[in-house]
């Protein structure tokens, strides 16, 4: 793999998980900008203001440790996922753009660092690369 490959792979995940423990801590810390916190009553979630960020911060940490990047990846995608859902279901159609630049944005890294997670779709199973004794 190339060096270069990784190397952006990691910035974009780092970044991601960055953008996530600011505002996660806002969240748990109560430092949240008003319009978040009034967009997030607003979707019925204002009493869990500090599990959400709490769940931010926990997917970010996952996710900058290389043994738990890859669980990491599941919760952050999952994380942002339900942040569009939220966004769908309070009819904020464009306050889905944000969740889902980062989504990418976390794929994308992780794509590029750990270019194995999607053998299968090229038709090779991911585990046919490993050499069997």
């Amino acid at each position: 793999m190339s060096k270069y490959r990784h190397t952006a792979g990691r910035i974009l995940m780092v970044l991601v998980a960055v953008i996530m423990l600011f505002a996660g801590s806002g969240k748990l810390f109560g430092f949240a900008p008003e319009m978040v916190v009034e967009q997030l009553e607003g979707f019925g979630l204002g009493d869990d203001l500090a599990l959400i960020g709490l769940a931010e911060m926990a997917s970010a940490i996952l996710l900058l440790i290389p043994r738990t990047s890859s669980f990491g990846i599941l919760m952050t995608s999952s994380f942002w996922g339900g942040a569009i859902v939220a966004h769908l279901a309070g009819d904020d159609y464009a306050g889905t753009a944000v969740p889902i630049v980062l989504l990418v944005l976390t794929w994308a890294g992780a794509l590029l660092r750990y270019p194995e997670m999607l053998a299968s779709f090229a038709g090779s199973p991911a585990g046919s690369q490993v050499s069997r004794p």
